[in-house]
């Protein structure tokens, strides 16, 4: 297993466990996988644009910016559509799968 990618790697795992442990809604799941995805950072993905890329189209669609990113994210999530948070919940997991 590459140990480069490692901690991304378990903070991605936690995020989908939020999102696959609980009978809430996907916007409210979203809402406890916050932490766990907040917690990487895009410069973890140094080297591979692609994945920085990717990682990045997920900060983008929590509405993440500088100021308090996790009261931001919380907000984002719990007004977003059942059909925008399925396709966040969905990158979140084509990401983690590209890092297994």
């Amino acid at each position: 297993m590459d140990e480069k990618y490692a901690d991304a790697r378990e903070n991605l795992f936690a995020a989908m466990r939020s999102l696959a442990a609980s009978a809430d809604s996907i916007q409210n799941r979203l809402i406890d996988a916050n932490s766990s995805i907040l917690a990487v950072t895009i410069d973890e993905f140094e080297g591979d644009g692609e994945l920085k890329i990717k990682f990045a189209r997920i900060l983008d669609l929590y509405g993440v910016d500088l100021d308090d990113t996790q009261a931001v994210a919380t907000e984002t999530a719990a007004y977003m559509s059942d059909f925008d948070a399925i396709k966040l919940a969905d990158l979140i997991c084509d990401l983690f799968y590209e890092l297994r």
